[in-house]
């Protein structure tokens, strides 16, 4: 499995008190320093039940069962703003929370992502393909036939493919391409480089809350795969980190 799902392999049946901080030097900086909320590795988050709540039962998404260990950290850069990513688990379901800050720290985007499939596919085509790969599509649908709509849009790269009846298109953009530099330890000493090429998807679930979809064709050091990520905004106002 990817990246998240291969933290939770490595670490994720480890029980806080051997996540204490072991890795302590005199004089070097830690990599999560200064992040958005006071996230940082070995930290504990935990999530207020409002935003799901108001979700009520349609939501994929479930809340974390409780406080939970941050275990590993990512980050990159998307133009002038920079995506923290804090990885954990939840009675063994892999978590993300993204967070998205601006050169002087304001909080962008804050949305919390779980897992919820992962393919190993044969033919890497039919997701990726420049002309109509699934991953870029302007509608996904789920397994059960839950259909999500395209959030991210780039109206020069933009093609239509087919039109229904109604006069409706479906349309295919790239997707979006970043590295993400990987952190399992406060000090740098264990890090890895994935590759995404990603494409952020959302529905309506209510009059107040809305649900996205994060599909990812990731490629790391043990292999690539898909992986599909239900998500939910939340208030920065929800989070705890203790």
């Amino acid at each position: 499995m990817s990246n998240v799902w291969n933290v939770i392999k490595q670490m994720g049946l480890k029980k806080y008190g051997d996540m204490k901080d072991s890795y302590q030097k005199i004089g070097t900086a830690r990599v999560d320093e200064n992040l958005p909320l006071g996230l940082r590795l070995s930290g504990m988050i935990e999530i207020g039940a409002v935003d799901f709540i108001l979700g009520g039962e349609n939501l994929k998404i479930r809340p974390p069962a409780s406080a939970e260990v941050i275990l590993s950290y990512g980050r990159f850069p998307i133009g002038s703003v920079t995506v923290h990513r804090s990885y954990f688990a939840s009675e063994g379901t892999p978590y993300m929370l993204q967070v998205a800050a601006d050169s002087r720290g304001g909080i962008e985007e804050c949305k919390l992502f779980m897992a919820y499939d992962e393919i190993y596919p044969h033919d890497w085509d039919f997701w990726l393909s420049e002309k109509d790969g699934y991953i870029g599509l302007s509608i996904f649908e789920l397994k059960d036939q839950t259909q999500y709509f395209r959030v991210w849009e780039n109206d020069e790269s933009q093609a239509v493919l087919e039109q229904d009846s109604d006069g409706n298109s479906i349309t295919h953009i790239p997707p979006v391409q970043f590295l993400e530099t990987l952190h399992y330890d406060p000090y740098g000493e264990r890090t890895e480089t994935v590759k995404y090429d990603a494409m952020l998807y959302g529905r309506q679930v209510n009059q107040d809350v809305d649900e996205y979809l994060l599909v990812s064709a990731v490629n790391e050091k043990d292999g690539a795969s898909v992986q599909v990520m239900v998500g939910l905004e939340l208030s920065p106002a929800s989070l705890k980190i203790i």
